[in-house]
């Protein structure tokens, strides 16, 4: 689950879809496993994909206080992909976690 990994960055999300007047979406972040974490290579890179099959249909962009989030939704409005640019703290917690399953 998401909170189990990223607990601040849920946190940090759930606020901001409320400011943002995108209350709908946040049962739905609560209820968010991480499927895979994107392999693009980017060192600013820390998205991760929400859902088995990524088809992104519409986004929610969020106002964060560092680096970029964007919330990637489906045609159904599901949310299919995080968007995380410019976090290395949230980079590291990503890989300090599937380092650990893989140990």
């Amino acid at each position: 689950m998401l909170n189990d990994v990223l607990p601040d960055l849920l946190e940090e999300m759930a606020h901001l879809v409320k400011q943002q007047g995108a209350d709908p979406l946040e049962p739905k972040l609560r209820a968010l496993r991480i499927e895979s974490v994107c392999d693009c290579g980017d060192e600013n890179c820390a998205s991760f994909a929400t859902a088995a099959e990524v088809k992104v249909a519409n986004y929610v962009e969020l106002q964060a206080m560092e680096g970029q989030v964007i919330i990637d939704l489906n045609a159904a409005g599901e949310i299919c992909f995080i968007e995380v640019l410019g976090r290395p703290d949230i980079k590291y917690l990503l890989e300090e976690y599937y380092d650990s399953l893989s140990a």
